[in-house]
C-alpha cells in the first residue's frame, strides 16, 4: 500500500512493512502535523532566514520530510522496544518531536526527553505537545555536541543523524560512558550513525546481536 488514510481516531496505527511505503508514511505523517496544527513549514522558513552562524549542521536546507521521521516507523520502534513503565526513552536529535505525541498517547507510564539543538523546532512542538497536556513527555533546547551538555541515564535512546560526523561521535561516546550505569537499548536511524556503531563501537555492535530493518537498527549494550 502506497498510502494509509489519515485517521485521527488511531493517529499513529501499527503497520507493517507491506501496509505502507515510506514515501506513503512521509505523506501520513504530514496530515498528522496538519491535524495537530503543526506549523512546521513557517518554522522552517523562519530558521532558514536566521543568521547562520552555528558550527554545526542542523538540516535547515533540507525540507522537513528529510530529517523528520514517519510516525508510523516510530510506532513500529517502540512496538519492538515495548518499552515499560517508568522506564524512560530519549530522543537524541529531536527536531519537532513526533516520538512524543506516538508515547503520549500509547505509552502513557514511559518517561521522554527530546533534544533538539534548534529552538525555533522546539517551540513549536512543546506548543502543540501543550495542548494535550501529555505529564510524561517534554521537548529541550540543547546541543548534544558541548562539552557542557550532560546526557542523562535512559533505559532506551534514539538517535537520528542528527549533525556531522563529530557531533554524532560525542553522542556515541556519552552513551559508551553511561553503559557503565546499566544497559540500555539504542535505535539508530540513518547511514552515518549505524556506520559509526557499527565500525567505532563494539561494546555497541558486537556484544549484543543487533536488529537491522530496512530504516533504523536496534541496539543493545552489555
Amino acid at each position: 500500500m502506497s498510502a494509509y488514510v489519515f485517521n485521527s481516531r488511531d493517529p499513529f496505527p501499527l503497520l507493517s512493512d507491506d501496509q505502507i511505503t515510506y514515501s506513503g508514511a512521509q505523506l501520513h505523517s504530514e496530515k498528522v502535523d496538519a491535524w495537530y496544527g503543526m506549523e512546521t513549514q513557517k518554522v522552517e522558513a523562519r530558521i532558514a532566514a536566521l543568521p547562520s552562524t552555528a558550527e554545526h549542521q542542523f538540516w535547515q536546507h533540507l525540507p522537513a520530510r528529510s530529517f523528520q521521521t514517519p510516525y508510523t516507523e516510530f510506532r513500529q520502534i517502540l512496538h519492538l522496544l515495548d518499552p515499560k513503565p517508568k522506564t524512560s526513552l530519549i530522543d537524541l536529535g529531536a527536531a519537532y518531536g513526533r516520538m512524543a505525541f506516538v508515547i503520549g498517547r500509547h505509552y502513557p507510564g514511559v518517561r521522554f526527553i527530546g533534544y533538539e539543538a534548534v529552538k525555533e523546532r522546539v517551540v513549536e512542538s512543546q506548543r502543540i505537545l501543550d495542548r494535550w497536556a501529555f505529564p510524561n513527555v517534554k521537548m529541550v533546547h540543547a546541543d548534544l555536541s558541548t562539552p557542557e551538555f550532560t546526557l542523562p541515564f535512559a533505559e532506551n535512546y534514539f538517535v537520528f543523524d542528527f549533525g556531522s560526523k563529530e557531533d554524532v561521535s560525542k553522542t556515541l561516546e556519552d552513551l559508551k560512558k553511561l553503559s557503565k550505569q546499566g544497559a540500555f537499548s539504542v535505535v539508530a536511524r540513518g547511514r552515518l550513525s549505524r556506520h559509526l556503531i557499527d565500525q567505532e563501537h563494539p561494546w555497541l555492535s558486537q556484544v549484543v546481536p543487533p536488529r537491522h530493518f530496512e530504516q533504523f537498527s536496534i541496539y543493545k549494550s552489555a
